[in-house]
């Protein structure tokens, strides 16, 4: 199995984990936005490792900034992983209040990880096409 196809993979599991807990009502909103970040960060890996690049950093906006430097991204992505940075609060040096997302803030990011999925399927399809 070619590495990236690992990532990919796991950003699937998660993403399948996170829409269906957002349709069941299961796991609560901070579950919730943990597993849409961890397909987020499975998706971005996986077209860097098939470009044979690593990250610099495993944040999902330096993933998307690495990203753009190779291939054009959707813009309303950028947004998006702005979004759902607001709600991390790792590594700060200031004791900030966890920030939980409401209803339809995780509405919203479960409807962004079902585009970055479509979006990244499709960019694997269209790689694997050129080959």
């Amino acid at each position: 199995m070619e590495e990236w196809k690992k990532y990919f993979d796991e950003g699937v599991a998660y993403s399948k984990v996170s829409q269906g807990a957002v349709r069941k009502g299961k796991l609560g909103n901070v579950v919730i936005y943990n597993m849409v970040s961890m397909a987020a960060e499975g998706f971005l890996t996986c077209l860097l490792a098939r470009e044979g690049v690593y990250p610099e950093h495993s944040s999902i906006s330096s993933m998307m900034r690495e990203l753009k430097k190779r291939m054009p991204i959707p813009d309303e992505f950028s947004a998006e992983v702005r979004f759902l940075n607001s709600f991390m609060n790792f590594c700060s040096h200031e004791v900030v209040p966890e920030r939980i997302p409401t209803d339809g803030e995780v509405q919203r990011m479960s409807r962004f990880i079902a585009e970055l999925q479509t979006w990244v399927e499709n960019c694997l399809f269209q790689v694997s096409e050129a080959s």
